[in-house]
């Protein structure tokens, strides 16, 4: 059995979708992000490819989004650029 260094593995994967600006595509399903790994790295065995996968949504380079009527989740690659604001809804009135 081949050894896989993860790490290795993972600053390549990050740097290719930054490079390809993946956080334009919003969120997508697992096979796509699949696919995309498996060209950056070469690798074709789907328990390897899905470690590494499942590495970077727990180092949170991915959010994770579920689907309304399905059980299934859609991801985006995150965009390290970009603010982490979440939105508020404050209501005012005045007497």
């Amino acid at each position: 059995m081949d050894k896989v260094d993860f790490p290795k593995q993972s600053e390549k994967i990050i740097a290719y979708l930054t490079k390809k600006k993946a956080w334009e595509f919003d969120f997508i399903k697992y096979s796509q992000i699949k696919k995309t790994i498996m060209f950056i790295t070469k690798i074709k065995k789907t328990y390897i490819i899905r470690k590494l996968f499942l590495q970077l949504v727990d180092d949170k380079i991915f959010l994770k989004k579920k689907n309304k009527n399905v059980k299934s989740y859609l991801y985006k690659f995150k965009n390290n650029n970009e603010a982490n604001i979440k939105k508020k809804t404050i209501t005012i009135t005045f007497d």
